[in-house]
């Protein structure tokens, strides 16, 4: 399968995971997700997004839940969805998924829903992620930081 993941960032400085690191995950549209017009209610994309970011991180060994058991929580702050084209029930499509640094303390996770067929680039979103200890406070140590070295 063929990604073009999208290489347009922010003015920030950046470290991107090690090139060839995108991720991707195969998923397909079930009739609920469908709203009366027929598409994908633009809620599930999140979920989509979700998924494959815990997909992404099982793979590198980061288990979100054995995390979250200790205390340290990786916690979505900020998430920018772009939608550019639909999903109707029964699509079968991809999510990438690569991650970069924003700041000490904050993670970019990029990522894209393409469709299977044609690799139609169907939503980008953006979304920054901070760990959290149990005092509610961001570490600057995260688990995320292995993603990048």
């Amino acid at each position: 399968m063929s990604t073009k993941p999208n290489t347009e960032t922010s003015n920030k400085t950046t470290r991107e995971n090690p090139p060839g690191l995108v991720y991707s995950v195969p998923m397909d549209a079930r009739d609920h997700e469908c709203d009366i017009q027929g598409v994908v209610n633009n809620a599930h994309y999140q979920h989509y997004f979700e998924h494959a970011r815990h997909r992404f991180l099982l793979e590198n060994d980061i288990d979100f839940s054995a995390l979250a058991q200790q205390n340290i929580n990786l916690m979505v702050s900020k998430i920018e969805i772009e939608y550019l084209g639909s999903i109707v029930a029964h699509d079968q499509f991809y999510v990438t998924v690569k991650v970069m640094t924003e700041s000490k303390v904050r993670y970019q996770f990029v990522q894209e829903i393409h469709k299977q067929n044609n690799d139609e680039l169907l939503a980008i979103a953006k979304t920054t992620v901070v760990t959290v200890g149990d005092n509610k406070k961001l570490l600057r140590k995260s688990p995320l930081q292995k993603l990048i070295n």
